[in-house]
């Protein structure tokens, strides 16, 4: 690496550096700032050659890092344009702290534009989960932790409410209800059984230190009973899901609501036991109201103050 103008004369230094000296420099979450960059197009313009091959990178104390020229150097190194021999580095000096906040800026940009289950999926990694099931491995549990948190999908909610402002803060939410995803996940549950409203359910319940991994089982198995032509809460549950399912309306946001519902209220007949005057039912399931038990979740977990949850 060759100096060319020390920091003090231009307010940065300019280096002259092999490719190879500059595919070896760190690259942080940033590196895609430059989504301007052209690839390089006027690489062939002799006369524009040095501006194509001029990157931008930043010190932080004495550790180099790439702020520019991500897109050429994919196209470089795949040979869509001819690797140069040497670059011209502009080299820009900065903080600890303006280096983290520029992390983290980087990072909730790169977020917002992924889409949710790809939020989740990150977060997972993040937190070292792994998860076997096809619905929880693929990350399609923002909705359900949306109506777990706060009883609606975000698309429902109030902005304009203190509580419901803020979007949730995913990483956060998946570790508050780690535990209750990993048992579910234990459970191998079927995609067609635990759908977004009924996963919301279950993860209140869960979340509120209810016993129902038998009751879970079950409904995963569908293994509901009948007695003299009357219903149990599993089977209750299970002619609910398969309306649902029927008239294709399972997946919309105000019946994941209901479905979430009935979820609990089937759970919380489940937990009387047998000797309930409600455990056998002809009726069909009427829905247990969710917010009064989302906010002894939040107390018990104690997030109830946080905004993001």
């Amino acid at each position: 690496m060759e100096m060319v103008y020390p920091i003090s004369d231009l307010g940065c230094a300019v280096v002259r550096l092999s490719f190879e000296e500059w595919l070896e420099i760190r690259e942080p979450e940033f590196f895609d700032i430059d989504a301007s960059d052209s690839d390089g197009f006027v690489q062939h313009i002799s006369s524009l050659y040095a501006y194509a091959v001029t990157v931008v990178l930043v010190k932080v104390g004495d550790t180099l890092f790439k702020l520019t020229g991500n897109r050429r150097k994919n196209a470089w190194l795949k040979g869509r344009l001819p690797k140069p021999d040497y670059l011209t580095a502009m080299i820009f000096e900065m903080t600890e702290a303006d280096y983290e906040a520029l992390c983290i800026d980087a990072k909730m940009k790169r977020l917002e534009s992924l889409p949710a289950h790809e939020v989740v999926k990150e977060a997972y990694n993040e937190l070292g989960l792994v998860f076997a099931s096809e619905r929880l491995r693929n990350g399609f549990i923002n909705e359900a932790i949306h109506i777990a948190l706060r009883g609606r999908q975000r698309s429902l909610q109030d902005k304009r409410s203190i509580r419901e402002r803020e979007d949730i803060n995913m990483k956060k939410a998946i570790e508050v209800f780690k535990s209750e995803l990993v048992l579910v996940d234990s459970l191998s549950p079927k995609s067609d059984i635990f759908t977004t409203g009924v996963l919301a359910g279950a993860m209140i319940m869960l979340g509120l230190n209810k016993p129902i991994t038998e009751f879970l089982k079950k409904l995963n198995d569908s293994q509901g009973t009948t007695k003299d032509g009357l219903a149990d809460p599993v089977e209750c549950l299970l002619k609910v899901i398969h309306r649902h399912k029927i008239s294709q309306r399972t997946m919309q946001p105000r019946m994941a609501i209901d479905l979430a519902k009935k979820t609990v209220h089937a759970i919380t007949i489940w937990l009387e036991g047998e000797q309930s005057a409600k455990y056998w039912r002809m009726r069909d399931l009427t829905g247990h109201e969710l917010m009064p038990l989302i906010m002894e979740l939040k107390q018990l977990k104690m997030i109830n103050a946080e905004r993001d949850l």
